[in-house]
């Protein structure tokens, strides 16, 4: 058991130094490939005044030609017509919106229409046939109620049931 012990404890030394040997390997390959700001920059200087000022100049210069390009690119003129451009869209959803209530209304007119016919079709078959007589003398005949049947409150005297 002891020797066991033993064992373990030399394998694991030697699994400690190889990785520490590796560790530092790749730590110098790091350190290596690690690039300085003075070797990805290189020798950039700052600007003098006179190349500062230069360099604003040609930077506004620039600019105009930006804005004189712009311009141009509208007619010569400084902006558009937004107004006459809001008055024609609100009078196109003004029409498009009457025609939406058109058809709605005509869509609910035509569904009514569809509705009654239904109707009128369905009485005409619930309804009893005009076209035939009873025919002959075998008609029912029915008494008349006398007076005191026909008041609710029997005011007239009569038959007493």
């Amino acid at each position: 058991m002891n020797q066991i012990v033993k064992d373990f404890g030399k394998g694991f030394k030697q699994l400690g130094e190889e990785t520490a040997e590796k560790l530092v390997s790749e730590t110098g390959k790091i350190a290596e490939s690690i690039i300085t700001a003075k070797e990805l920059l290189g020798d950039i200087k700052p600007l003098d005044e006179q190349e500062l000022a230069q360099k604003k100049a040609e930077d506004e210069r620039k600019k105009q030609q930006e804005m004189s390009r712009l311009r141009q690119g509208f007619g010569g003129q400084a902006s558009r017509p937004v107004e006459n451009e809001m008055e024609q869209i609100r009078h196109q959803k003004e029409k498009e919106e009457e025609q939406k209530e058109k058809m709605f209304l005509e869509n609910l007119r035509r569904q009514r229409e569809e509705e009654r016919r239904q109707q009128n079709i369905n009485m005409e078959m619930m309804a009893p046939s005009k076209h035939h007589k009873d025919k002959g003398g075998n008609k029912h005949k029915t008494q008349q109620p006398d007076q005191s049947q026909m008041s609710q409150t029997a005011e007239y005297k009569g038959k007493i049931d």
